[in-house]
Protein backbone atom coordinates (compact mmCIF):
# COMPACT_ATOMS: atom_id res chain seq x y z
CA UNK A 1 0.00 0.00 0.00
CA UNK A 2 1.03 3.57 -1.14
CA UNK A 3 0.33 6.93 0.16
CA UNK A 4 -0.72 9.49 -2.40
CA UNK A 5 -0.68 13.12 -1.79
CA UNK A 6 -3.74 15.00 -3.77
CA UNK A 7 -4.61 18.75 -4.10
CA UNK A 8 -8.44 19.43 -2.91
CA UNK A 9 -9.54 19.94 -6.18
CA UNK A 10 -7.82 16.31 -7.47
CA UNK A 11 -9.70 15.00 -4.19
CA UNK A 12 -13.21 16.46 -4.86
CA UNK A 13 -12.52 14.93 -8.68
CA UNK A 14 -11.62 11.35 -7.65
CA UNK A 15 -14.51 11.35 -4.86
CA UNK A 16 -17.39 12.10 -7.31
CA UNK A 17 -16.08 8.91 -9.37
CA UNK A 18 -16.39 7.15 -6.71
CA UNK A 19 -19.80 4.93 -6.45
CA UNK A 20 -21.49 2.94 -3.50
CA UNK A 21 -20.05 0.32 -5.02
CA UNK A 22 -16.63 1.05 -4.85
CA UNK A 23 -15.23 0.98 -1.02
CA UNK A 24 -12.03 2.42 -2.00
CA UNK A 25 -10.02 5.07 -3.99
CA UNK A 26 -7.89 2.42 -5.55
CA UNK A 27 -10.84 0.73 -7.05
CA UNK A 28 -11.98 4.21 -8.58
CA UNK A 29 -8.25 4.13 -9.93
CA UNK A 30 -8.23 0.76 -11.26
CA UNK A 31 -11.92 1.29 -12.92
CA UNK A 32 -11.37 4.85 -14.11
CA UNK A 33 -7.39 4.88 -15.26
CA UNK A 34 -6.48 2.98 -17.73
CA UNK A 35 -4.07 0.53 -17.63
CA UNK A 36 -0.67 1.74 -19.90
CA UNK A 37 -0.63 -0.65 -23.03
CA UNK A 38 1.66 -0.97 -26.16
CA UNK A 39 0.51 -1.28 -29.82
CA UNK A 40 0.49 -5.35 -29.55
CA UNK A 41 -2.04 -4.74 -26.37
CA UNK A 42 -3.89 -2.62 -28.97
CA UNK A 43 -3.86 -5.32 -31.65
CA UNK A 44 -5.03 -7.77 -29.53
CA UNK A 45 -7.98 -6.08 -28.39
CA UNK A 46 -8.57 -5.03 -32.17
CA UNK A 47 -8.73 -8.82 -32.69
CA UNK A 48 -11.13 -9.14 -30.10
CA UNK A 49 -13.52 -6.52 -32.23
CA UNK A 50 -16.34 -8.24 -34.64
CA UNK A 51 -16.15 -7.05 -38.12
CA UNK A 52 -18.26 -3.98 -39.05
CA UNK A 53 -21.65 -4.23 -40.98
CA UNK A 54 -21.82 -3.39 -43.97
CA UNK A 55 -23.93 -0.27 -42.84
CA UNK A 56 -20.81 0.51 -40.56
CA UNK A 57 -18.07 0.25 -42.98
CA UNK A 58 -20.33 2.27 -45.37
CA UNK A 59 -20.59 5.04 -42.89
CA UNK A 60 -16.67 5.22 -42.00
CA UNK A 61 -15.79 5.14 -45.69
CA UNK A 62 -18.52 8.42 -45.94
CA UNK A 63 -17.08 10.11 -42.88
CA UNK A 64 -13.27 9.85 -44.57
CA UNK A 65 -14.29 11.01 -48.10
CA UNK A 66 -15.72 13.72 -46.20
CA UNK A 67 -12.77 14.36 -44.07
CA UNK A 68 -10.66 14.22 -47.10
CA UNK A 69 -12.64 17.00 -49.12
CA UNK A 70 -10.42 19.69 -49.48
CA UNK A 71 -13.28 22.29 -49.06
CA UNK A 72 -14.32 20.64 -45.27
CA UNK A 73 -10.29 21.38 -44.48
CA UNK A 74 -11.51 25.43 -43.22
CA UNK A 75 -14.80 24.09 -41.92
CA UNK A 76 -13.46 21.43 -39.38
CA UNK A 77 -10.94 23.63 -38.29
CA UNK A 78 -13.21 27.22 -37.61
CA UNK A 79 -15.11 28.45 -34.96
CA UNK A 80 -17.74 29.25 -37.82
CA UNK A 81 -18.06 26.31 -39.25
CA UNK A 82 -21.79 25.62 -40.07
CA UNK A 83 -23.86 23.27 -38.24
CA UNK A 84 -23.71 20.81 -41.46
CA UNK A 85 -20.40 20.50 -41.50
CA UNK A 86 -20.42 19.66 -37.35
CA UNK A 87 -23.12 17.44 -38.29
CA UNK A 88 -21.20 15.12 -39.90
Amino acid sequence: MKTISLTDDAYERLKSWKSPDWDSFSKVVLEVIPKRGTAADMEKAFQTLSPLTQEEANRVEEVMAWGNAWENAAAAWSTTASKENHAR
